[in-house]
């Protein structure tokens, strides 16, 4: 992994980031790096200010004051489609997949391709068969394995809907994929699909995650470096390879 003081290096910069609701601090002050091709977690007790700081970097919310940089650069989100026009994608724990849609008008979902030029643009009328071969394509090319891109999502298992979720998102954010609780309610096999996915998409395409998880053995294993935020602070940030799980722990907690 490239040093953190190499700048060619860094994808995201968070700078200073604080949150107010009212009179409530959510976050104060929040520094960090996420640098290219690396899997960093988010971890923190509730109420740490995981998800409002994912939200901030999402466009959900505006920081009351501190900077986000991308690519070297300040950038504002004022808006869900502005974080995605700029590469940045996320995946909520609940997904926010249509039961009923097949995989490929997931992965289209607000995307959609149409056919007959401007009247079918006007009338909606969709060009499936098109979307479903790039759907296919798209997925194979990143390596995640799931059924035909003609199959209803609903019949699919958890694992299978979280690998539609993060190829939609991969498909459409090239920049940074933030996960959120990626293998919350999933078995133990499904687990294990999702964590080697994200470890194959970090090493062999060299995506740059971010990930939330209150499961430090799912953390200790996939993520390079452990971001910990405590009660709206940036408490350490740490280096895999030069920590334990237990000081993980004891960061989250409040015991170190």
């Amino acid at each position: 992994m490239a040093d953190s003081g190499d700048l060619t290096s860094l994808l995201l910069r968070v700078e200073a980031i604080t949150k107010n609701f009212g009179a409530v601090q959510a976050l104060k002050g929040i520094t960090f790096d996420v640098e290219r091709g690396e899997v960093v977690a988010l971890v923190g007790d509730n109420g740490a200010g995981k998800s409002t700081l994912v939200k901030i970097i999402s466009g959900v919310y505006q920081p009351t004051s501190g900077k986000i940089i991308l690519n070297g650069r300040e950038v504002h989100f004022p808006n869900p489609a502005a974080a995605h026009a700029a590469g940045v994608e996320t995946v909520y724990q609940h997904l926010a997949l249509i039961e009923e849609l097949d995989v490929a008008d997931n992965v289209y979902l607000g995307r959609e391709t149409t056919k007959y030029g401007v009247i079918g643009r006007m009338m909606g009328v969709l060009d499936r068969r098109q979307m479903r071969r790039a759907t296919a394509a798209a997925l194979e090319s990143l390596h995640i394995k799931i059924p035909a891109p003609t199959m209803p999502v609903r019949m699919m298992s958890g694992g299978q809907r979280q690998a539609v979720a993060i190829g939609r998102a991969m498909t459409w954010g090239r920049q940074l994929l933030i996960l959120d609780e990626p293998t919350a309610a999933l078995g133990v096999e499904e687990t294990e699909q999702v964590l080697a996915m994200i470890e194959r998409l970090r090493d062999e395409a060299g995506m740059t995650f971010l990930v939330i998880s209150h499961n430090m053995q799912d953390v200790y294993r996939i993520a390079d470096k452990i971001v910990v935020l405590r009660q709206g602070r940036h408490a350490a940030t740490l280096r895999k390879q030069e920590t334990t799980m237990e000081e993980i722990v004891a960061y989250i907690t409040g015991a170190k």
